[in-house]
């Protein structure tokens, strides 16, 4: 296809006004997977101009949930690029020459129209059943009366001179034909009074400058598309090919909000989900394999990504899928490496692991791990295996009074047994339980729940030969004393 046929460069713009959510997640990492599947250029640049609402907080945390979520820019901050400076408050000299070649071609106008007659304008049109667009109203000022709106303290903006007499038309990747009638476009706003550029205007010029081949973002900037096109024609600058990807909605089909997982990146960290499961999630949002295929690897993704596989039909976020996905990546998760991601989640979860052997705490994950969709639910299971947190809950507790004498039998044979052991394995654990149905004269279910009671504290939960090989010997002797020192 011959728009492959020059270097691949796409790029990830977001404004560092807010947190890295679900949809610019999705974005940076369909250009992410389309970069690396053509062997081109993934490009990150932070759109700054915002200077009232930009914070370096949020600048700094986007960073960091690309890069958690496995999305390695080739140039962009901290990465040394030919193309730069990748923010654009530090390209303002470039904006300028821009504005001011338009201007000369007097394709811009200064409007000192105010915010209370504009939205009387949008009222008036939108009472006509007419598309809302700016009437050119300052395009004809004289400049006796632009003298007289500053003299009034007017600040003026920087506006684009739409021609409506042709139509717009561009090949969107995903949309295929795409065409505009400009007369619902309407002068638009392309930098403040100052010279600020707003969004059209840096996006359209730092595309070109940064010669960035595709432009990869979602529907929602369908709209921004033809006011770029015409700045873009206007300055007699190559335009980058677009597509358009699907929006995401909530499972209902109603606009994805907070109540459906519309969270940012970095809470979904907080939660426990693993960024190979986000990355392998996100990706089949608008785009899949075509077949059946859901479970994935990155470099399965990368190597069957192309932009003719991708839907422009609304992709549906469900949470409870993701978390679903998020299970299948932790149960088949190097043991050892998930045991070190989940070291936190038990922290906060009230449990103490620093002092703890490694190699118990790769146990217990290991034994739980089939019960989790998200790290932070393993304070729901863990609690068995730490002393700390040892206590029989009431049904344990009942089973144990209601049989005193029998469980007092049970606990104290037991109890001797294990005096013969420094470590419990498999066999160790068969043989005790042999011994156990000689000794003592409880058999089956009750042998069975008195030993679970007192050594788990509840009537329910992981078979009890991983329990007891798991756990010290030391931890199975403390808790049996505890237990018959309740009972006597």
């Amino acid at each position: 296809m011959d728009q492959f046929q020059q270097p691949i460069r796409v790029r990830m713009a977001p404004s560092p006004t807010g947190f890295l959510h679900i949809g610019g997640a999705r974005t940076a990492l369909f250009n992410y997977l389309f970069a690396r599947h053509m062997g081109g250029t993934f490009v990150l640049r932070i759109e700054d101009t915002d200077r009232e609402r930009s914070e370096k907080k949020y600048e700094e945390a986007i960073l960091q949930d690309l890069r958690w979520l496995g999305l390695d820019w080739d140039e962009g901050p901290e990465r040394h690029g030919s193309y730069g400076p990748y923010y654009q408050t530090q390209r303002l000299s470039i904006y300028a020459g821009y504005l001011n070649q338009l201007h000369h071609q007097q394709k811009t106008y200064a409007c000192y129209c105010s915010p209370h007659e504009l939205e009387a304008e949008r009222q008036e049109l939108l009472k006509r059943k007419k598309t809302p667009r700016y009437m050119g109203k300052c395009r004809s000022l004289t400049d006796q009366e632009k003298k007289k709106f500053e003299q009034e303290g007017r600040s003026p903006v920087i506006r684009f001179k739409v021609d409506e007499s042709k139509v717009i038309e561009f090949d969107d990747l995903i949309r295929g034909k795409v065409q505009v009638d400009p007369k619902n476009i309407g002068d638009f706003v392309i930098a403040k009074g100052d010279g600020m550029p707003l969004y059209n205007f840096a996006a359209a010029i730092d595309d070109t400058e940064m010669k960035i081949s595709h432009v990869i973002r979602g529907e929602e900037h369908l709209s921004n598309t033809p006011r770029q096109l015409l700045i873009l024609k206007a300055l007699n600058l190559k335009a980058p090919l677009y597509a358009h990807v699907s929006i995401i909605l909530a499972p209902d089909r109603s606009k994805l909000s907070k109540r459906h997982g519309a969270t940012s990146l970095g809470e979904y960290q907080k939660l426990g989900y693993l960024p190979e499961a986000l990355f392998n999630y996100l990706a089949l949002l608008g785009w899949n394999p075509g077949d059946e295929r859901e479970v994935m690897t990155s470099a399965e993704i990368i190597r069957e990504f192309t932009i003719e596989k991708m839907t422009k039909s609304p992709a549906i976020f469900d949470v409870q899928k993701l978390s679903w996905m998020n299970g299948i990546y932790i149960r088949n998760a190097n043991i050892s490496e998930l045991s070190q991601n989940i070291k936190p989640f038990l922290e906060e979860a009230g449990f103490s692991v620093s002092e703890k052997d490694p190699v118990l705490i790769e146990k217990i994950v290991e034994g739980v791990r089939g019960n989790l969709e998200h790290l932070n639910q393993i304070g729901n299971y863990a609690d068995i295996f730490f002393d700390e947190k040892f206590k029989l809950e009431e049904d344990a507790k009942k089973h144990l009074k209601d049989n005193q004498e029998v469980a007092t039998e049970i606990l104290e044979a037991l109890l001797r047994l294990l005096e013969k052991y420094d470590h419990m394995d498999v066999k160790a654990y068969e043989t005790i339980q042999e011994e156990l149905k000689k000794t003592v004269k409880a058999k089956g279910k009750l042998l069975f729940l008195t030993q679970r009671a007192a050594l788990t504290g509840k009537l329910k939960g992981p078979e009890m030969v991983f329990i007891c090989t798991t756990l010290p010997v030391a931890s199975l002797k403390k808790r049996l004393q505890t237990v018959l020192t309740a009972l006597s």
